[in-house]
């Protein structure tokens, strides 16, 4: 049977060191949660005053680009605090295998190259950044340039106290908090800023704490998993601040059913088509995420195999082999319940609008 290590190796190995050994090593399979929210916001945009469509581009380029440098960073402050090859302090944890730095301990790449590609990914987003600062002012003036840089300041600082900085959020149990911020509302109201000129706006402030909450479980369903392999490794997660399991599993209701909640709010105050009650096709993956990480964390049977509503599950046989299967079956189900519901929305306002 093959090793975790030897599956982690066929999974993400086999590149030069250059563009794309970086863009997979900065965990490009996670780039959908800001990718999607960052097309969901400008598709909300292109009826607002003010949106340019080359801004939009930017603007979406610079996000992306800006979330794999920014996972970049999280590896280099994680390893200068703690460079010991996780795998080795916890046998039980998945995610030391596949996170954190490997590409440095099997020696592909030294810390000096990882600060370099770093700081490169990290330069291209600014540099985006700027452009869209420099559109606003010559469209719309002053006061809307402004707000774009303070969207891009919060992000930045938000991103860099996640593991560094001196805040070190991920420490104190928040990372997963920081992350749904991250990428639900001050992604998309960032976005707005940048290519309308608006400084903020209540539906796509509501619209971005629903998709941030859904994004956030991405990362506390892993919590929930791994919760005693995170006490052995001294990771403080969202879910090792609750003592009961019983509390940790109504957070994951709380995070994967109150983004249907808010949606149903927007549609009642009129800021939104009743189309939008196409997400509730996702309701079942919801559902059913919640249900089989109750059967888990208490021990009860559970059936790992991925169906056809679940979405797409690459490489699924890969994870299998290597006994990774239980654990990466519910981040991607709880990915994919991200990915529906910002295409969903995407399609039923594109057709609206072609219809009007």
């Amino acid at each position: 049977m093959t090793t975790q290590e030897e599956g982690f190796e066929k999974y993400y190995r086999g590149h030069h060191k250059g563009l794309f050994f970086w863009i997979r090593n900065a965990r490009a399979i996670a780039i959908p949660q800001s990718a999607l929210p960052a097309l969901l916001a400008i598709v909300l945009c292109i009826v607002q005053p003010g949106f340019t469509w080359w801004i939009a581009i930017l603007a979406f380029f610079g996000v992306c680009v800006g979330h794999l440098g920014m996972n970049l960073a999280d590896d280099y402050f994680d390893y200068c605090r703690d460079s010991r090859i996780r795998s080795t302090l916890s046998k039980n944890s998945i995610r030391a295998r596949l996170d954190k730095c490997t590409y440095i301990n099997n020696g592909d790449a030294t810390i000096d190259d990882l600060r370099k590609a770093m700081c490169a990914f990290l330069a291209i987003a600014g540099s985006l950044g700027v452009l869209c600062v420099l559109a606003q002012w010559w469209l719309h003036g002053w006061q809307s340039a402004l707000w774009v840089v303070m969207y891009a300041i919060l992000g930045l600082f938000v991103g860099i106290n996640y593991s560094g900085g001196p805040l070190k959020l991920c420490m104190h149990g928040l990372g997963e908090l920081v992350i749904g911020t991250m990428f639900g509302p001050l992604l998309m109201l960032g976005v707005q800023a940048a290519v309308c000129g608006t400084a903020f706006s209540w539906p796509m402030a509501v619209m971005g704490t629903a998709i941030g909450l859904l994004v956030t479980n991405i990362v506390y369903v892993h919590s929930v998993m791994e919760t005693e392999a995170d006490g052995e490794l001294g990771k403080m997660t969202f879910a090792r601040l609750f003592k009961s399991r019983t509390t940790q599993l109504v957070f994951v209701g709380i995070f994967a059913l109150l983004p249907y909640a808010l949606l149903g709010l927007g549609i009642y105050l009129g800021w939104w088509t009743w189309w939008y009650l196409a997400t509730l096709l996702t309701l079942p993956m919801s559902v059913y995420l919640i249900y089989s990480l109750q059967r888990f964390v208490n021990g009860l049977p559970t059936d790992d195999n991925p169906r056809w509503w679940m979405g797409p599950m690459t490489e699924f046989e890969i994870f299998k082999e290597t006994g990774m299967d239980w654990f990466l079956i519910r981040w991607l189900l709880a990915r994919n319940v991200v990915m529906y519901w910002c295409l969903i929305i995407i399609i039923v306002q594109i057709i609206t609008l072609c219809c009007n």
